[in-house]
């Protein structure tokens, strides 16, 4: 009977356990912070127009590299609760961040799917971990279920089987549109109780969530998010408050307090609506950048006084402060003290910021950066919650990211360490000044995260989360904490001086795992306070000049600097044709020099390697040098390519075209392999280590002279870094005028010796040719190549037998910092420096191209009777932005661009059966209306215009009418004043427009404001006898109708005991 029992608690057991563990993996986050999984971890589903924007974010909780081996990506169909796409993720990785994406080309995905795949909703998807059988069309199940979002558009949707197998008592989400004007997606974010949340938010596809939760914004109270100060009343100043999203803001004043006296200079009554991302923006009236609320027309600039000065938020309104006099310590919301070298008065921080010191940076320079807040919306009235930063008005504060971070641990040498466990903050402290001291990074205590301090061994253990804006920066801030722990130091602590080391260990010791030998998936343990040293493939030279092949090397390198005993290590080489070893080498019973170098290299090369072998042994590529740790005999010639105890791998080519998928799929999965350039040098060159220490990661080399058994040269000037060139104008020919030419800039004195420049033609996107580039940029910075023999104004000629825009598909031109690319080769964006993609027909563009660029529409070769350029342009006077715009060529000249001083205004109404279209699908519709009218436009002058040429196209629809306003930017005046005509003429005109498919007319419902535009001609529509005539009918017209309403309100008198008014009467009465 007990066997019985114990035999169905088994099957009990098994039925059970894979669903339970399935779903614990979902309910019980806090278990993921010891065992790591992947996540879905932000989903755009419906993007605005052809749904060219979707993606699907996943996140390993790592937050580290980490393998996708056996992870299945599913999307369910509501309709049905079937799978309509099904993606194996085997052989991919997720980034140095966990981050892996799937969606649109557009957003730059690790796996790239077609617009319009992903479904808008009642649909879900779910991320699955095992050997199931997952395939297209299977039912909805949860067996092996990692992860799962049940999603919807709309709030009467309905996906009941879908929530019950792979959400169970959590509804679908909804992805509201009306979040946001532009595009919104739902994120994944940690909630108030530290549980795994969803929201609507703004897209961040392959970046950090924003997260900035909404019902902490909710129940927050408005603080001071961004301050840029000026020096000159001429510069921008401003003032930005975060609260509630689209909330109106009431009974709040801005006090402006001077940090010496303490005495209030300025208030203002605080109101107005927040926008879709909770900010208000305070600043002058006369500025580009548009402010919400401005400050008083009489108040003299600059506003923000220089340090030391406070800002504040009070409850009230501005008549309860009296100026002159100290702030009130009652109704405080949020402030922030700032200094640029003199202290602050100490009474004023004990009133708005007690237990904070004020915000300081000593090289702060006014009107260049602002102070951002970037802890938001829960940290109040604490100036170490700011960064100095880039000014972002209306937008989200540039602060430091996780997504460029690292660990940073070291240890303090205390003898009462329990005492000194509540002294982190002031530990930090001393950290900041250290390493902004070092390298002048404009480093605050904001850019650390997590501190936390534990007691070991010989002292005090600090370790906190080092985030930084950028690679640079963060590579910047490691080599400032490098240099603070070279040595012992003395740190000074309460007038005590500590010695400050990196380890607080009594011996270190290198762990049980073999040396070098990583875990491939993280497992969730603490970092150890020092890093252990590894031995790594340093520098790879397989391929010399000459025939002799004789100077072929692989060096490996201890990062510990000292000599390394290789005991159980093997150095295999791989064929790229077969994925088989040709060779392999046991390192047992060798050892590195004294600095850690190990050389395997010819037998006749010089420094002399510690393993000798025939020249020509290493092969050229496309091949691969794979460093493994182990204790068997698994590694031997013609083995097949394997992962089994893989420390490190490079795989390379010496030949552009060739490649080894399979090697690069088992070696170093979702990279690219390694070029050796032989154009790099006119000497010998390797691929050596430079960019970090990581194993198993191609991007870390690079191309170098030779440097056996020594440092590698990885100065700025030996890297194959593209130089600082782009493409400025492109001239195509035409029938009468046969000269073409590409116009490159950049900085004066430039070299483009290295760079190639390719032509790719037609739907395949294949190379049409390709010419070396030479010479050097001018003292114009610009550099002129005549693509048809003739000369630039350079001297140099180039020939391409034709450039001009196919007839279908997309062309382009691209700068590659490579030698020749042969015809027929493919597109790549692999060593790509610039490119501009141009097609003749704008409804079929597309294709093979789309990832160099956005197409620039140009007329067809039948079309025109005048040479056409597009040129690099600013997009609006204001703007950063640089796009092409169709121009008269003007070679080795300053791009002829339109400008606003010949601009005119739009002013145009149209009538629509329904207005719910161009409300739900506004962007789109917009872009299909810029379209139509530039189309119009062009045919009506033929005058040489494209999309860049509206600035600020807006539209409104109310009822059946939709209002379009903006302005058409013009390159001169002769072509402002036939814009100006073209106008006029499409006011008058009686015929319709169709827009996305929707007939539109033109109304004479919009009056053009009084500042717009006016150019008179001889041949005006309506002369003034014409006008007077009109208005005289009009109001004879009005007299007729009042007269009518009288008489019949005379004769049939109204029930007004029973008055409704229907939605049609409704908008008359609007109207």
């Amino acid at each position: 009977m007990g066997g019985i029992w114990l035999l169905g608690l088994m099957v009990l057991l098994y039925v059970w356990f894979p669903k339970a563990a399935a779903q614990n993996l979902i309910k019980t986050p806090r278990d993921q912070k010891t065992e790591h999984t992947l996540l879905i971890n932000e989903v755009n589903a419906d993007s605005p127009g052809e749904d060219t924007s979707e993606f699907v974010e996943l996140y390993h909780t790592s937050g580290q590299t980490a393998r996708l081996d056996g992870y299945y990506l599913v999307f369910y169909n509501g309709n049905g609760n079937r799978a309509y796409k099904v993606l194996n993720l085997q052989g991919k990785v997720t980034n140095g961040q966990g981050l892996f994406l799937v969606g649109s080309s557009s957003v730059n995905p690790a796996i790239v799917i077609p617009k319009n795949t992903i479904q808008n909703g009642p649909d879900a998807i779910a991320l699955y971990y095992g050997k199931g059988n997952y395939k297209e069309g299977m039912s909805v199940t949860s067996y092996g279920l990692v992860d799962a979002l049940v999603h919807k558009t709309k709030k009467t949707d309905r996906a009941d089987t879908l929530v019950r197998v792979l959400t169970p008592g959590r509804d679908a989400f909804l992805e509201d549109s009306t979040f946001r004007t532009m595009d919104e997606s739902i994120e994944r974010c940690r909630g108030a109780d530290s549980q795994w949340i969803f929201q609507v938010a703004m897209p961040t596809p392959g970046t950090d969530n924003h997260c900035i939760l909404t019902s902490q914004l909710n129940a927050s109270a408005v603080l001071i998010s961004e301050v840029l100060a000026a020096s000159s009343s001429e510069e921008f100043e401003f003032i930005e408050l975060q609260g509630p999203h689209s909330t109106m803001l009431r009974d709040i004043v801005l006090v402006l307090i001077d940090g010496r006296t303490k005495d209030i200079y300025f208030t203002m009554d605080v109101y107005g609506k927040t926008s879709l991302d909770g900010l208000l923006l305070i600043g002058p009236a006369q500025s580009k950048t548009p402010v919400d609320l401005p400050f008083p027309e009489n108040i003299t600039r600059p506003v923000l006084r220089g340090g030391p000065n406070a800002i504040a938020l009070y409850r009230g309104n501005s008549s309860s402060f009296d100026l002159g006099k100290a702030p009130p310590v009652t109704g405080l919301l949020d402030a922030f003290v700032y200094t640029s070298n003199k202290e602050p008065n100490p009474e004023l921080l004990e009133i708005l910021t007690p237990g904070r010191p004020a915000y300081e940076e000593k090289r702060h320079q006014l009107g260049h950066v602002s102070m951002s807040q970037c802890n938001c919306c829960s940290v109040t009235r604490d100036s170490l919650s700011y960064v100095l930063s880039r000014p972002t008005p209306g937008k989200f504060n540039d602060c430091p990211s996780k997504r460029f971070s690292q660990t940073l641990s070291f240890c303090l040498h205390v003898a009462d360490c329990q005492e000194w466990l509540l002294k982190s903050e002031e530990i930090l402290m001393t950290l900041v000044q250290a390493l902004d001291g070092s390298c002048s990074c404009g480093v605050s205590a904001a850019y650390f995260k997590e501190p936390k301090a534990a007691c070991q061994d010989l002292g005090l253990v600090f370790t906190t989360l080092l985030t930084a804006k950028s690679e640079d920066q963060l590579s910047s801030l490691l080599l400032a904490f490098k240099t603070f722990l070279e040595t012992p130091r003395l740190v000074s602590f309460d007038r005590r001086n500590i010695t400050a080391e990196s380890s607080c260990f009594k011996d270190i010791n290198v762990p049980d795992l073999p040396p070098g030998v990583p875990s491939e998936i993280p497992e969730g343990t603490q970092e150890p306070s020092v890093q252990v040293a590894e031995l790594l493939i340093n520098e790879v030279n397989p391929d010399n000049p000459g025939g002799g092949e004789d100077a072929e090397y692989i060096e490996l390198f201890y990062t510990g600097r000292t000599r390394f005993d290789l005991q159980g290590y093997w150095l295999v080489l791989y064929n790229g044709k077969n994925s088989r070893a040709y060779r392999v080498l046991d390192l047992s019973g060798y050892h590195t020099d004294e600095l850690g170098y190990f050389l395997v290299g010819s037998s006749t090369m010089s420094p002399a390697p510690m393993i000798r072998l025939p020249p020509n042994t290493i092969q050229n590529g496309a091949d691969a040098v794979a460093l493994y740790y182990g204790n068997s005999t698994l590694y031997a010639v013609n083995m097949a390519v394997t992962a089994e105890g893989l420390v490190d791998a490079v795989v390379y080519t010496s030949r552009m075209p060739e490649k080894a998928d399979q090697l690069v799929k088992v070696l170093v999965p979702g990279q690219s392999i390694l070029y050796e350039n032989d154009s790099h040098s006119t000497e010998d060159e390797s691929l050596s280590r430079c960019h970090s220490l990581s194993t198993k990661l191609q991007s870390s080399f690079q191309v170098t002279v030779v440097t056996p058994l020594g440092e590698n040269f990885c100065s700025s000037s030996s890297a194959p870094v593209p130089p600082a060139v782009r493409i400025s104008e492109l001239c195509l020919a035409s029938g009468t005028t046969p000269y073409r030419f590409v116009e490159l800039e950049g900085k004066p004195g430039t070299s483009l010796r290295g760079l190639s420049l390719v032509f790719f033609l037609g739907k395949e996107g294949k190379a049409r040719a390709s010419i070396p580039l030479r010479g050097t940029v001018g003292a114009t910075g610009l550099f002129v190549f005549a693509l048809d023999g003739r000369h630039g104004h350079d001297g140099t000629n180039l020939t391409f037998k034709d450039i001009s825009a196919a007839s279908e598909g997309s062309s382009t031109i691209a700068v590659y910092s490579t030698s020749l690319i042969p015809d027929g080769t493919k597109a790549t964006s692999e060593n790509l420096v610039d490119a501009l993609v141009y097609t003749c027909e704008p409804s079929t563009a597309g294709g093979h191209l789309d990832f160099l660029g956005p197409s620039y529409a140009v007329p067809c070769k039948d079309d025109r009777d005048r040479p056409v350029s597009l040129s690099r342009c600013a997009h609006g006077s204001a703007s950063a932005e640089l796009q092409f715009a169709v121009s008269d060529p003007t070679p080795g000249l300053q791009n002829s661009c339109p400008q606003d001083a010949f601009a005119v205004d739009l002013h145009l109404c149209f009538l629509t059966p329904n207005c719910s279209t161009w409300t739900l699908h506004h962007r789109r519709m917009l872009e299909s209306l810029g379209r139509v009218l530039v189309s119009s436009l062009e045919q009506n002058c033929s005058c040489g215009v494209s999309e860049l040429y509206l600035q600020e196209l807006n539209l409104t629809c109310v009822g059946s009418l939709v209002k379009v306003w903006g302005q058409v930017w013009a390159r001169q005046p002769e072509q402002q004043q036939s814009i100006e005509t073209w106008r006029q003429g499409f006011l008058a005109s009686p015929h319709p427009i169709s827009v996305d498919g929707r007939v539109l007319k033109t109304s004479p419902e919009c009056v053009t404001p009084k500042n717009a535009l006016s150019v008179l001609h001889s041949g005006a529509s309506f002369q003034g006898w014409e006008i007077a005539l009109f208005v005289m009918g009009s109001l004879l017209l009005v007299f007729l109708l009042i007269g009518l309403a009288f008489y019949f309100i005379k004769r049939h008198p109204q029930n007004y005991t029973n008055i409704e008014m229907n939605d049609r009467g409704e908008i008359a009465a609007d109207f």
